[in-house]
């Protein structure tokens, strides 16, 4: 709530133009209100994770939590927490004096901080795990949470700086973690669901992110569904995303999906890497994710797929596509419709193939090898490919037309059809027959 101003009127007085005295009463009390709900932390002396000690930052978020909920606001400086996770309750926000002012620094096993209530926020803060830790920085497994503007340090081969785990709605943005003397010595974010309910977690956007890995054999992204039949992490957005790993030696990988659908890469850049984009999964979990203006550089592979993917597209991507043939400037799942739906283009079976959306009409392009093929779509044997159209001047073919040798009759010809047949297959010689009125007649 802003800040309430109480209008006096116009001088000498209140003349009846201002507030009443009970508006004005209101206006007060509820500037008083937004007061307390700040809770002002500044003593770095205090070990912070002991909520028995006023003026910690765990007692403070136990008395926002008390009353309902309210902002704990934390001055410039280092506190450190040495035993306890710092938990945040529902409607709480966690403030610092930005991300290069104000430390929390994790010296024990424990994870960072939890963010346990609905509608909670952490801001503005460095978060700083130790060295070789096996716990995580900032754990998120309730829905509607925010974490925006911050720093993340440390960390070991088993940990993440941010977990989210079985929940819905998260907003991370404007987040740096490691590099500029602060090395990120643990992985950087995981989506996943290692709870028992077979439901759709996700719903989330990642925005402005730059994670710097330090350490072989971490991951900068991870978003991970159960290994269940059509229980996936869903519906997230990558944008602006930079990954950059410890080189192509390193057994780094920058984003990794595993079961998840509807992830939309958008200006994502990943570099320095071994494996910078892994896609993964079982029976349809793992489809229709999005690659925009992705690039990759420098990495041993730009994008690998394993198991069942489905239905990707890329669009402006560089070291990016499903095959090394591939250039990934535009790939298509499924089919391209025109003329609203009137025209499909789609591959079918490794044919090109142009139809009305009823597979067995149109017309097929054979682009697999050195001598391609126009042919009908149907395999019917009534099926037939016409060229040119009635009143047109005819079909020009250059160098010429090649008439195949038949070694058995053609089922089912059309009157005036010409074929090449060898010696006995529809008379005595070899050569160049024409149909007419149901007889082969020999030409030359």
């Amino acid at each position: 709530m802003a800040k309430q101003i109480i209008n006096v009127g116009a001088a000498p007085g209140n003349q009846g133009d201002g507030d009443t005295l009970r508006d004005a009463f209101v206006k007060t009390q509820s500037n008083f209100d937004e007061l307390y709900d700040v809770f002002p932390i500044t003593d770095t002396s205090l070990e912070h994770d002991n909520p028995s000690i006023d003026g910690t930052i765990a007692k403070a978020l136990a008395d926002a939590a008390a009353a309902g909920g309210g902002t704990v606001q934390l001055g410039p400086g280092t506190f450190v927490c040495a035993s306890t996770t710092l938990t945040l309750a529902d409607n709480v926000r966690l403030l610092g004096a930005g991300r290069r002012a104000t430390t929390i620094d994790v010296t024990g096993p424990q994870t960072g901080i939890h963010m346990a209530g609905i509608a909670s926020s952490v801001e503005a803060l460095h978060l700083k795990m130790p060295v070789g830790a096996t716990s995580d920085g900032l754990l998120v497994d309730r829905g509607e949470q925010h974490a925006r503007d911050l720093y993340f340090s440390g960390g070991g081969p088993t940990s993440w700086a941010i977990n989210i785990d079985a929940v819905n709605i998260v907003y991370l943005a404007n987040i740096r973690m490691g590099g500029s003397g602060n090395a990120l010595t643990g992985n950087g974010i995981i989506y996943q669901n290692t709870s028992t309910a077979t439901f759709n977690f996700g719903d989330a956007k990642f925005s402005k992110i730059d994670i710097t890995l330090a350490a072989d054999n971490t991951t900068g992204i991870r978003i991970a569904g159960p290994d269940i039949a059509n229980v996936k992490i869903n519906n997230i957005l990558l944008s602006q995303v930079e990954v950059i790993g410890t080189g192509t030696a390193g057994g780094c990988v920058g984003v990794h999906l595993h079961n998840a659908a509807r992830i939309i890469f958008l200006l994502v850049d990943i570099e320095e890497i071994d494996t910078a984009i892994i896609e993964e999964g079982i029976v349809g979990n793992c489809r229709n994710n999005v690659y925009i203006a992705t690039t990759t550089f420098g990495n041993n592979t730009g994008y690998t797929a394993i198991g069942n993917v489905f239905n990707r597209l890329f669009v402006g991507c560089q070291n990016i596509f499903p095959s090394p043939t591939a250039n990934g400037d535009m790939l298509i799942p499924d089919a391209i419709w025109l003329n609203e739906g009137a025209v499909r283009l789609w591959d079918n079976s490794g044919n090109l193939q142009f139809d009305n959306g009823n597979a067995a009409n149109g017309v097929q392009l054979s682009v697999s090898n050195a001598t391609p093929r126009i042919q009908p779509s149907s395999t019917s044997s009534g099926a037939q490919l016409t060229l040119g159209r009635a009143g047109t001047r005819g079909v020009e073919c250059e160098p010429g037309i090649v008439l195949p040798l038949q070694t058995s009759p053609i089922p089912d010809p059309k009157e005036g059809t010409l074929a090449q047949f060898a010696a006995g297959v529809v008379g005595a010689n070899a050569g160049l027959y024409q149909l007419r009125q149901g007889t082969w007649v020999f030409i030359n």
